[in-house]
């Protein structure tokens, strides 16, 4: 059956899946829901495996990778991404390496939740996008779902899977409202249509694919634009195959991504897409090199807004080819 809940829920009931289904799996942090609901339900349902330690990225890390590579399947909610920086040893150059050096003997399945890009008034230490350093990083997985459905799907993937995982999510995505069906299968695909459309595509991940489909919406009402949308629900491992096979049919592609173009996730796909596409088919739209301002009026300056996306988008689209 078919909900319409918002992202915040769907990703709570995903959670309370793995955990009724699986007594290894086990939650740490201090709230699986906030800013939206912080009282989910979670910590009250499963007290004994729901651990809040203290503040110590580096400690809260480590253990979590010792603990996976044990048999557990942990689940870390570090809240701001840039948190997780205090612990990047453990989490990037430990667990995604366990099996490959133990020849399959060990794994270590631990899975970390950030809250990753722009979310307004966060300030320059708070708005990172670490998805450009994470994407590389071979036995890492990397998921930026968009929609209540594709977090649900994610979350099941990942704590039921055999790699490590960071689930890159956006604070502003929280309520953001859709259809989730508990039933379908949760077998992830690297890709998300939100829409379908003939005369163009655009390629989003995150907060940046629905930024996307609301500008394409307006540009099929306003300008009579049929566009699709797509997000990249995996970054890792990479999916500039599927995508270029999507780009083929379409005159047209935009790539948008909240990090910085150099070496963004965008800028990679787009130029593997680009091994196989002509080059005028394809535009960028990232954001600024630059710091991300506390102030909101300036943020908008630096990140890919709606209204950035529709005028890329307009003006690409009425270029000859």
């Amino acid at each position: 059956m078919t909900e319409t809940v918002p992202y915040w829920e769907a990703r709570a009931r995903a959670l309370a899946r793995c955990l009724d289904a699986d007594p290894s799996v086990v939650i740490i942090g201090h709230a699986t829901s906030a800013p939206y609901n912080s009282d989910d339900g979670i910590r009250d349902r499963y007290p004994d495996r729901f651990l809040t330690p203290p503040i110590s990225e580096f400690a809260v890390l480590s253990a979590s990778v010792g603990a996976a590579s044990a048999g557990l399947r942990p689940c870390v909610f570090l809240g701001t991404s840039t948190f997780m920086y205090y612990g990047w040893s453990a989490f990037v150059n430990e667990a995604p390496h366990v099996r490959y050096l133990s020849g399959g003997q060990v794994s270590a399945p631990a899975v970390l939740h950030v809250l990753a890009g722009a979310r307004r008034a966060g300030g320059v230490q708070h708005e990172h996008t670490p998805q450009s350093m994470l994407q590389g990083i071979p036995g890492l997985r990397l998921y930026t779902p968009a929609t209540p459905q594709s977090i649900y799907d994610v979350v099941v993937a990942a704590l039921t899977g055999d790699d490590p995982v960071v689930i890159a999510d956006h604070v502003l995505l929280g309520e953001t409202e859709g259809p989730l069906d508990e039933a379908a299968s949760t077998q992830t695909g690297p890709l998300e249509l939100l829409r379908s459309g003939d005369d163009g595509l655009i390629v989003g991940s995150s907060l940046m694919s629905q930024r996307s489909l609301e500008a394409a919406d307006s540009l099929a009402d306003g300008e009579s634009l049929s566009l699709t949308v797509a997000n990249l629900v995996t970054l890792s491992p990479s999916p500039w195959a599927e995508v270029a096979e999507l780009a083929e049919r379409h005159p047209f592609t935009v790539f948008v991504d909240e990090a910085r173009g150099p070496g963004s996730p965008a800028s990679y796909v787009m130029s593997r897409v680009a091994e196989q596409l002509p080059g005028e088919r394809l535009r960028l739209l990232c954001a600024s090199e630059t710091f991300y301002p506390f102030a909101p009026a300036l943020l908008d300056e630096v990140v890919p807004t709606v209204g950035r996306i529709r005028d890329t988008v307009l003006a690409f689209a009425a270029q000859p080819r």
